[in-house]
């Protein structure tokens, strides 16, 4: 028997609700025990708790909940309610290509079948990789835009599918007319791999905070090869029932497509970024210029559009003007160059606006870091908004003042509106400047 008198040297726990120990000492004569602790006030029994903590272990990263970010519990739930409704929908599309590629039809060779699918798979692949080309610097600033059009773009491609039956059988289309409709599918699948892909990656590395981006990866795959386990045992089931009903079949897909889009949305509305991409920059700027103070990263992607435009200019309707980053200034006015460099001969970026185009071009020397691009946006868009008269600083109306004055007077300046004050609220809310999400082009500048 324990004695009374004792003395707690260590103790540890497995997990968050794994199983804990804890080391004691007598007093009396040095004795150390280890008995097991918490059992008492567990809701579970010894062997549950066992099974619960096996699955944690199996499908939550390690030290699940301390490894990951905060955001991370809510955008996997609805993370793995989409990935089952998509895999249902999933499941009725691919019956849909099958008959449309001419399986169970007697005039149908597999010669034909197998020629069909392979031009729609290489219309994929060529679909994949001009996607790749076109788009792949903007997938990490606009993650939740393009993670959401990627889910939006799949249910699309879905509906194709389904369709190609139908095209057969009601309205008499041709072999070449079906490979067609299957080519368009083929092609925005691809695209819908890539942004996917690309933004689940993205994801990821926001959501692994102990260096443990594989760990999270490899769990998430985890967790949806459990979901498309249940979703392909449901499949099973639901397609028997719904093989000879056309009405049926179409509800059921859109009851998944619109609880698949719904869960999507969900999901990346839950994503909490700490770091600045132009629409989180404009909300923030928007509204630190007329109170003074920055918003919380919660607040701020709570706002963030994810249903916006992908254009690279996003600034017109918040300034004014158009800003374009890191892209050649070839067509800007020489004497207006000419005017603008000396204020920046100690900075590696540098702003030239354009009042013709009403835009500002932002260039930036080969050693720009990522904050000081972050500080020349910051700049640009203020000055924009001061000339544009969309917010007074300081109660004075600068209007009519031309955006090379505003400039000056900002950038040497070292008010409240300064950078320096800028930066010091975002680092004390929380944000993130040591990545720049503004997809700059990749023009860089000399002088």
């Amino acid at each position: 028997m324990i004695d009374k008198e004792v003395r707690t040297i260590l103790t540890e726990s497995q997990g968050e609700k794994g199983q804990s120990h804890q080391f004691v000492q007598t007093v009396q004569d040095g004795k150390v025990f280890c008995i097991q602790t918490g059992e008492e006030s567990s809701q579970y029994t010894s062997a549950s708790k066992q099974v619960v903590q096996f699955f944690r272990s199996v499908f939550l990263p390690q030290d699940y909940p301390h490894s990951v970010s905060s955001d991370y519990l809510e955008y996997q739930l609805w993370d793995t309610l989409q990935a089952f409704a998509s895999s249902l929908s999933g499941s009725l599309s691919t019956k849909a290509v099958l008959e449309g590629i001419g399986v169970g039809n007697s005039d149908s060779t597999p010669l034909a079948a197998t020629l069909m699918w392979l031009i729609k798979d290489g219309t994929g692949m060529v679909g994949r990789i001009i996607f790749a080309w076109s788009k792949g610097t903007a997938l990490d600033a606009d993650c939740k835009q393009w993670r959401l059009f990627a889910d939006l773009l799949n249910d699309c491609a879905l509906t194709l599918e389904l369709c190609a039956p139908y095209a057969i059988s009601m309205i008499g289309a041709s072999n070449q007319e079906v490979t067609a409709l299957l080519c368009v599918s083929g092609i925005a699948k691809s695209i819908v791999g890539v942004a996917g892909g690309a933004t689940r990656a993205a994801l990821t590395q926001h959501q692994a905070r102990q260096s443990n981006l594989a760990d999270v990866s490899a769990k998430d795959g985890s967790q949806e090869t459990l979901v498309n386990l249940a979703a392909l045992l449901t499949s099973l089931w639901l397609l028997p029932l719904l093989n000879d009903s056309e009405r049926f079949t179409w509800i059921a897909f859109i009851f998944f497509t619109a609880l698949h889009i719904f869960a999507n949305y969900r999901a990346v509305k839950a994503v909490r970024f700490e770091t600045l991409n132009r629409s989180r920059f404009l909300i923030l700027l928007n509204y630190y210029a007329t109170t003074k103070t920055v918003r919380s990263i919660q607040e701020t992607n709570h706002l963030e559009p994810v249903f916006s435009n992908f254009t690279s200019n996003k600034e017109e309707d918040v300034c004014g003007r158009n800003i374009f980053l890191g892209k050649s200034i070839k067509s800007v006015n020489h004497a207006v160059v000419g005017e603008c460099l000396p204020l920046y001969s100690k900075n590696n970026y540098a702003l030239i606006p354009d009042e013709c185009k009403k835009a500002i071009y932002i260039i930036y020397k080969r050693e720009c870091s990522s904050e000081e691009m972050l500080e020349s946006y910051y700049y640009a868009v203020l000055s924009a908004m001061l000339a544009s008269n969309k917010v007074l600083l300081a109660g004075n109306n600068k209007g009519n003042t031309k955006i090379t004055d505003i400039l000056k007077e900002i950038i040497i300046g070292e008010g409240d509106y300064s950078w320096k004050s800028f930066r010091k609220s975002l680092i004390e809310k929380g944000w993130n400047l040591q990545y720049c999400l503004l997809s700059p082009s990749e023009w860089k500048a000399s002088w």
